[in-house]
């Protein structure tokens, strides 16, 4: 499969009356999807789109994000998801990069500020009388594998956020590894409170519509809302992080729940203790999947399977681990200096390899050529090292990146903003141990001489500037940063001294 718009086609001929999005108040079946989808292609036909154009949408999960996304690749045209929880400058920072034709505003968002020149612009409570005039007709366009389908923003360490450019064949082999052999079908119930934007999210959604699979469009993080919604809708598959699973279990309701459509609970970000597995394993019922992976190699590339989550006595380590190699994954751990291999038990950094790889960093080749070798490896940044059994442990992160709640927070990015306070000499961010997010941003500040500042106003003034996982949970001020004697900051000894503040823990 490696033309996008081939799985609601095919769904919509299959299995056409099959739920393909459950909602609150309605459900969409995939004839319903397939017919849609068409639709906007119509739509933005009409407003000029076509083969290698830019379709941007901005909002949460809905139906009308996947009619757009399939619309989009029945053209040929790429589509680009936003990140909602960006700030407006930062949104119009991407649109600006990615210069789309069309963007569709899901509901609740707000109009947006000074739009680049040229672009068209659809808001929600405008969508459907934007859609009315046009036939519900496939254009028919059949892209080929090399063509890019998707740009996916990620954060970058500095300035301007970078456009993961995604052919529909690295999707294709993605979606073809992400089977995981997890017993996904046309009587299953998938969910994950997961953006579309994030390449698990939208790569759970597209994997749940190829098997005929129901997507639950309904969301709860709260324990007992979540664990109400899980039994109520029957979900079998569904993408929680390590934390909730614990306070799930946690919940003395949850021992007389009825567990009995729940299949598979895939986590991922941190690894989950032992006591819980098996805790959970004998409440749920159901089998565990953690996975690792990035937005440059299209999600997932290892995997822990459910047998690695009950390990034998003496083999309970491998619970820190994420997993080993996908089928049709490359991976190996490597010197970062010379790149050649390392021994198991050795840490490096960890590299990719394989056909799901990015097609490269939009419009950055530059940027590209510096994180994909000239012989097809893909480097993470990310420090591991690898067992005799194959299994992948993740260390340091070489990029120092904090996961807050699933998102990616690259502490660069908030220690430019804050150093743009005119009380503020210098700063440091570091990730802190979250119990709700397993990790949350938090700064350590130096003042300007004679300035004076508290943790509440700094704090603000991120929020202001930055979407608020971003911004740091709290605020610690010290006379110096430790550094070494080249004057690098040693964010070690800062992780060491802050790693749990009082204030926050």
């Amino acid at each position: 499969m490696t033309n996008l718009a081939a799985i609601v086609r095919a769904r919509g001929q299959v299995t056409p009356e099959l739920p393909a999005i459950i909602e609150p108040d309605r459900t969409t079946t995939f004839a319903q999807l397939d017919r849609r989808s068409s639709q906007v292609a119509q739509a933005l036909l009409s407003a000029g789109v076509g083969p290698g154009d830019r379709v941007a949408y901005l909002g949460v999960n809905a139906p009308s994000f996947l009619e757009v996304f399939y619309g989009t690749a029945k053209l040929g045209a790429i589509a680009t998801a936003l990140n909602h929880r960006l700030a407006p400058g930062e949104i119009r920072q991407i649109l600006a990069d990615a210069e789309p034709t069309v963007l569709v505003q899901g509901a609740g968002e707000p109009p947006l500020l000074d739009p680049p020149a040229g672009l068209r612009v659809v808001r929600a409570e405008d969508y459907e009388h934007w859609l009315a005039p046009h036939p519900a007709d496939d254009p028919g366009r059949e892209p080929g594998p090399d063509e890019p389908a998707v740009i996916l923003y990620t954060s970058g360490t500095t300035g301007l956020p970078k456009g993961i450019v995604l052919t529909g064949g690295s999707i294709g082999q993605a979606l073809a590894t992400m089977h995981w052999d997890m017993e996904l079908d046309e009587t299953s119930v998938a969910m994950a409170p997961i953006p579309y934007f994030h390449v698990s999210g939208l790569g759970l959604a597209m994997v749940a519509n190829l098997n005929g699979a129901a997507l639950l469009l309904e969301l709860a993080t709260e324990p007992t809302a979540l664990m109400n919604l899980l039994v109520s809708r029957r979900v079998s598959h569904a993408a929680v992080v390590p934390t909730l699973i614990q306070r799930l279990v946690q919940l003395p309701a949850a021992a007389t729940a009825d567990w009995s459509a729940l299949k598979y609970l895939v986590y991922g970000s941190a690894p989950m203790p032992l006591p819980i597995i098996k805790a959970a394993t004998e409440l749920f019922g159901c089998k565990f999947i953690q996975s690792y992976g990035l937005t440059e190699s299209t999600g997932g590339v290892t995997v822990l399977w459910p047998e690695d989550h009950l390990p034998e006595p003496g083999r309970e380590h491998q619970l820190r681990s994420v997993g080993r190699p996908m089928p049709g994954v490359q991976l190996r751990v490597v010197d970062p200096d010379t790149l050649q291999p390392l021994p198991p038990g050795r840490r490096g950094e960890v590299l990719i390899g394989g056909g799901h790889l990015m097609q490269g960093y939009w419009r950055r080749p530059a940027e590209t050529a510096a994180v994909l070798t000239e012989d097809g490896w893909l480097r993470t940044g990310d420090g591991g090292s690898m067992d005799e059994q194959g299994l992948l442990y993740l260390h340091d992160r070489l990029k120092d990146m904090i996961v807050t709640g699933g998102e990616n927070v690259f502490p660069a990015e908030v220690e430019s903003v804050l150093t743009g306070h005119p009380a503020v000499a210098e700063v440091a961010v570091i990730g802190i141990p979250s119990q709700q997010w397993g990790e949350s941003p938090y700064a350590i500040v130096v003042l300007a001489p004679g300035a004076t500042a508290d943790a509440a106003e700094l704090i603000g003034y991120a929020r202001d500037r930055l979407a608020h996982y971003k911004c740091p949970v709290g605020v610690s001020f010290v006379q110096a940063l430790p550094r070494n004697a080249s004057g690098k900051l040693l964010k070690r000894v800062l992780r060491e001294q802050f790693g749990e503040p009082a204030g926050v823990r």
